[in-house]
């Protein structure tokens, strides 16, 4: 300010007059002081604004180290490196976190597209460079850059990098540089992998136990299954998780008002066992339900969690294993009564003949058991069973004849039937065809009008004068089971040829089914006595 005065003072000095010349000389000089006086000012408040300049020069430049360095640290904590490529060129400027994260010493450098792509993972080398190249075409128009793939580390470690970039171009769209950086996702990828296992670990543990897992929002309703959920029940993955109303539809009537009853623990949790309708093949599936209700801070309940479990084998096996207990507890029932009934009504008369008869009877039942024992108590193969009692009588195999279509009988009707025969085969031995070794047995079968028809026919024996005119223990024990236990019909025609005995029983019991067969009455001889 104090020069700017002084200038414009000297300014008007040519039109002083001569008297003021005197004067002006002084006035000059007392400018020039003053001048030189401002100058000095002006210089020294420049030096003080050029040494604030200074200090703010430095305090950024420090400030600009210290944000490169923690940069740095986090890319290097952060597994990020940056890059540039001039795009005409071809130059790769790479900094030493990129290069470290590509597996090699962390210092900067120049680098060739080659070098890139040789470490690209021979999997996704061409897949790699293809999306590159097509990404920086000028044709493009691309300026977001984005990938992943795996690259061979120097010391032939396998990494996952995921590259991210922006792509300069010109008004033409011809693309001049990118910029951008490489982060090292191997430790995501790798976790990725381990639940994709550890998914594919459960889906395959759910399969093999038949395990459906599930969740439902129970204010909103919207629910979430597992695919075994979905082949558990039969319902279609395409329409997603049925609503709460149409799963209770699929339960069994009798089963609904446990199934559905709310949870009783303390905790929410729940365990209910139920029967449904497969939505798929209508067949019926026994579930084992375990889950938990979880609630809100105010007591509301607001989801609830679980797995269902298919354990129709294991209710079958149970109901089977109840049956068997019951049919190995009649059999044993119905052995002791054959056995007491066998030394009550067998003739004591002659003690080897009474020892056989007995003997002979439980072995019967013994064949019998053994029969049903390598079948799994599903049922006795009528063949073989008639063959098994026969045989002990024979003389040759030319004294029986066995006639019929394959026909498995129910567990129930297995005993009795070995034991009507054996007493067939027994009489048929003492008085019949097989007492000489001319004769011979024919046993003929076949299903017809809802029964089973058995034929026992005797040939070649002696002449029979006629039915005999006391009952036996044989004819005793023919009527129990047969009549008595399987509810069937027994006639008997004392030909002189030889005996005929048409037995007819009804197939719904006798002969193996899909579905259960009813169990007959334990077998007993009160009332048989004659």
């Amino acid at each position: 300010m104090l020069l700017a005065i002084i200038l414009s003072v000297v300014a008007t000095m040519p039109y002083w007059s001569a008297d003021d010349a005197s004067r002006g000389v002084g006035w000059y000089c007392a400018a020039m002081v003053l001048a030189s006086l401002g100058l000095v000012g002006l210089s020294a408040m420049l030096a003080r604004r050029m040494k604030q300049l200074g200090a703010q020069l430095a305090a950024g430049s420090a400030a600009l180290a210290a944000s490169e360095a923690q940069l740095r640290r986090a890319q290097r904590i952060g597994r990020v490196g940056g890059f540039e490529i001039d795009l005409r060129s071809g130059v790769n400027l790479r900094s030493g976190e990129y290069m470290s994260v590509q597996g090699m010493p962390g210092e900067a450098r120049i680098e060739r597209h080659a070098d890139w792509v040789a470490r690209l993972h021979p999997e996704d080398r061409e897949r790699a460079e293809r999306n590159f190249l097509d990404a920086v075409s000028d044709g493009s128009g691309i300026t977001e850059y984005a990938q992943e793939y795996r690259i061979h580390a120097p010391d032939g470690e396998v990494r996952w990098i995921a590259a991210r970039a922006e792509i300069e171009r010109d008004a033409e769209g011809r693309a001049l540089r990118m910029i951008g950086a490489h982060v090292d996702v191997t430790a995501l990828k790798l976790a990725e992998a381990a639940g994709r296992a550890s998914e594919e670990r459960l889906r395959l543990a759910q399969e093999a136990a038949g395990l459906g897992s599930w969740e439902r929002d129970m204010v909103t309703g919207e629910a979430v299954w597992s695919a075994e959920q979905y082949r558990l029940t039969g319902f279609d993955p395409a329409a997603g998780p049925p609503s709460r109303e149409v799963f209770e539809a699929r339960i069994l009537p009798e089963d609904r008002l446990h199934a559905m009853a709310p949870a009783s623990d303390e905790d929410g949790g729940f365990r209910r066992q139920f029967r449904i309708r497969h939505a798929g093949d209508g067949g019926i599936r026994s579930i084992l339900a375990l889950g938990r209700v979880l609630r809100d801070a105010a007591g509301r309940p607001v989801r609830m969690i679980g797995v269902n479990l298919d354990i129709t084998d294991r209710v079958r096996a149970e109901e089977r294993q109840a049956l068997l207990t019951r049919e190995l507890d009649h059999r044993a029932k119905n052995a002791l009564a054959v056995v007491q009934a066998a030394l009550r009504l067998t003739s004591r008369d002659d003690p080897e003949a009474f020892a056989r008869a007995v003997e002979g009877r439980v072995a019967a039942l013994t064949r019998a058991h053994t029969l049903l024992a390598e079948a799994g108590w599903t049922g006795a193969d009528l063949r073989v069973l008639l063959q098994g009692e026969l045989e002990p009588f024979l003389a040759g195999p030319e004294q029986m004849r066995l006639e019929g279509p394959a026909v498995t009988l129910a567990a129930v009707a297995a005993q009795p039937i070995a034991m009507a025969v054996h007493e067939l085969a027994t009489n048929a031995m003492k008085y019949g065809a097989l007492s000489t070794a001319a004769g011979r047995v024919r046993l003929c079968w076949a299903e017809q009008n809802g029964q089973l028809a058995i034929d026992w026919t005797e040939e070649g024996g002696p002449a029979l004068a006629g039915e005999p005119a006391r009952r036996g223990f044989g004819t005793r024990v023919i009527e129990a089971t047969l009549a008595g236990q399987l509810g069937g019909t027994v006639a008997r025609d004392w030909a002189a040829s030889g005996l005929r005995c048409r037995i007819r029983l009804p197939a719904a019991r006798v002969i193996a089914r899909s579905r259960p067969v009813e169990a007959p009455p334990e077998l007993t001889f009160e009332g048989l006595r004659g």
